[in-house]
């Protein structure tokens, strides 16, 4: 079929359903551009991300699902074999070669495509933290850390960000582990002894949070200096006026992970071309520039502008990615058994 054809039928078809895992409220306001563009309805359900991906894999057998859309973040596409789940998206929406395929060194084979960025990176407060004497590297986090003790909090288990900053730290002090590497095991594991004692004979110098937003609100509040975070969460938090617009935001010189989470068309999809249409929608660079301006996220079509970004374009070249899984969720629990249970 054209895209004309695909764009007709869409317009028959007359409704998609989009499974979005996160604000929620705010998408169903976005997505109001698109149903007056294509007169096409646009239902977002309730659920999180766990959830979603598990209906997706569970319906995978039916000959029609309930989910013409689903957003994932892109590890979960390691959870599965994307030809039996998807079709392909990139080579059937316009434009499809400037959509970005390869989120965090995974390759979706075009059959998702990504439409949020999200950066990790170390928000702070700006009044109480001069931007000259802001941490860039291992030593300069040991020695910032030994003079504000307990001026720093971080996530483990549930928001990600934390993830980001510890295996940050993690590349430095185990310099012979290739964290990019597929099939790391017990030896790289092992190599995680030096990260964890770091972490441990500082254990009177920082915090550990409950999440990723219980960082950011405390270090709002004024406990803390400086917490590792998301550019998006912060920058959409700022946009609502729910945090100070004196937390800054910045990427240290030794890198943090860049992200991004993915939307893909199920195989048995009810309404197939209202899902191409709107997956077309969503990547667009006009879209994408909406998106960073309204929420803050990194813009994943090429032509899309980022004026909005919280993160100058000159500390993009900071941005690393994210340890490949399973390795990551393995260090991770080695460094809740060794340092925070410890």
């Amino acid at each position: 079929m054209s895209w004309d054809e695909i764009v007709a039928q869409a317009k028959e078809e007359g409704s998609v359903t989009w499974y979005q895992w996160y604000l929620q409220p705010e998408m169903r306001e976005a997505v109001k551009a698109f149903e007056e563009e294509y007169g096409i309805s646009v239902t977002i359900p309730e659920g999180g991300g766990g959830a979603n991906r598990d209906k997706l894999i569970a319906e995978t057998g039916r000959e029609e699902g309930d989910i013409d859309v689903i957003s994932l973040w892109t590890g979960a596409l390691a959870e599965m074999t994307q030809s039996d789940v998807f079709v392909q998206v990139a080579g059937t929406i316009p434009g499809g070669d400037q959509r970005n395929t390869t989120p965090e060194n995974w390759d979706t084979e075009g059959y998702a495509v990504a439409f949020w960025g999200n950066q990790a990176g170390i928000a702070y407060n700006t009044t109480r933290v001069n931007a000259n004497d802001l941490p860039q590297t291992v030593e300069d986090f040991s020695a910032w850390m030994e003079a504000n003790p307990y001026g720093i909090g971080f996530n483990v288990a549930e928001g990600g960000s934390g993830k980001g900053w510890f295996s940050s730290v993690a590349r430095d002090l185990a310099p012979g582990v290739d964290f990019d590497a597929d099939g790391n095991g017990e030896n790289e594991l092992a190599a995680m002894a030096p990260v964890y004692e770091w972490f441990n004979s500082r254990e009177d110098q920082f915090i550990i949070t409950a999440s990723n937003a219980d960082s950011v609100t405390r270090l709002n509040d004024g406990e803390f200096l400086m917490v590792p975070s998301y550019e998006d969460y912060v920058a959409g938090l700022q946009s609502r006026g729910e945090i100070s617009s004196d937390i800054g935001f910045y990427i240290p010189e030794m890198g943090m992970p860049g992200g991004a989470n993915v939307v893909g068309v199920p195989a048995n999809a009810p309404s197939p071309a209202a899902a191409f249409v709107f997956v077309e929608w969503l990547t667009s660079a006009e879209t994408q520039a909406g998106f960073n301006k309204q929420f803050g996220s990194v813009p994943q079509h090429p032509e899309a502008s980022d004026e909005f970004a919280l993160i100058p374009a000159s500390q993009r070249g900071f941005t690393i990615n994210w340890p490949k899984e399973p390795f990551l969720g393995q260090f991770t629990d080695g460094f809740i058994e060794s340092v925070v249970q410890n």
